[in-house]
């Protein structure tokens, strides 16, 4: 029993020994995929033209954070707690009803914000370009389409349900000539004299006239609604983190 008893004893150590040491394997690893990142966007820059070095220094150090932010961020999740979901939690779609009055459904669309990713390019496909302008059906595009769609939803109902497209220096050029033929996005960009940073933003939520001045900057969840016949302007240089902004442009904490 006691051989056994020394047994168990060293094996705890080595575990705890062993952990240790794999911890510092992932720091040092990490560290690694940072300083390798680094010079990777170090080499891309030094590719740059002298008249856009300063924009892309700036997309590219955002970048550089968010990967940063990544790496530090660790597992949150409590799987014990993980459970089924209730009975009734989940309802089929042939199970819902259908709303017939267009007024209710307007009422609806009118707290609706479309955002889509759009920073990616087609370099995997063969294609030059952002994927969302390959060309997929009678020589339209993904945003042809998805512009469509929103102009068919809003012409239908009488709202005016935005589209907000979050571009890269990659894809901006290319995508703001795709959006030169609809006249009616470019009233909506009106409302941004600046793209806000996003980069540590969790959740947004726009109601109403809302108008964004020059380097504004959201974290954690932001909430900003104006009321019916109100504007709201954010100041530029705004930091809001965990804020809820109402229409008389009270902010409260979140």
């Amino acid at each position: 029993m006691a051989q056994r008893h020394v047994s168990v004893g060293c094996f705890s150590t080595f575990s705890e020994a062993e952990a240790k040491s794999s911890e510092e394997w992932k720091t040092s690893t990490k560290l690694e995929a940072l300083g390798t990142m680094e010079g990777e966007l170090a080499h891309l820059l030094s590719t740059c033209k002298p008249d856009k070095l300063a924009h892309n220094k700036t997309e590219l150090s955002g970048f550089r954070n968010l990967f940063a932010r990544f790496l530090r961020a660790k597992p949150t999740v409590d799987w014990s707690k993980i459970e089924p979901l209730p009975e009734g939690a989940i309802r089929s779609y042939k199970s819902l009803g259908t709303v017939s009055e267009k007024e209710l459904i307007a009422a609806q669309l009118r707290k609706l914000v479309v955002v889509k990713l759009n920073g990616g390019l087609g370099t995997s496909m063969g294609c030059k370009g952002p994927k969302s302008v390959i060309s997929v059906r009678n020589d339209l595009t993904f945003l042809d389409l998805t512009m469509q769609q929103i102009q068919t939803l809003n012409k239908t109902y009488g709202v005016d349900v935005p589209l907000v497209l979050m571009n890269s220096f990659n894809t901006n050029e290319d995508t703001q000539k795709v959006l030169k033929k609809y006249a009616n996005v470019k009233d909506y960009l009106g409302r941004f004299n600046g793209i806000p940073d996003l980069l540590e933003l969790d959740h947004l939520t726009v109601s109403g006239d809302v108008w964004f001045g020059k380097d504004v900057s959201l974290k954690g969840t932001v909430i900003i609604i104006a009321n019916h016949g109100d504007r709201i302007d954010i100041p530029p240089g705004s930091i809001l983190e965990n804020k809820i902004v109402s229409g008389n442009l009270r902010i409260l904490e979140h």
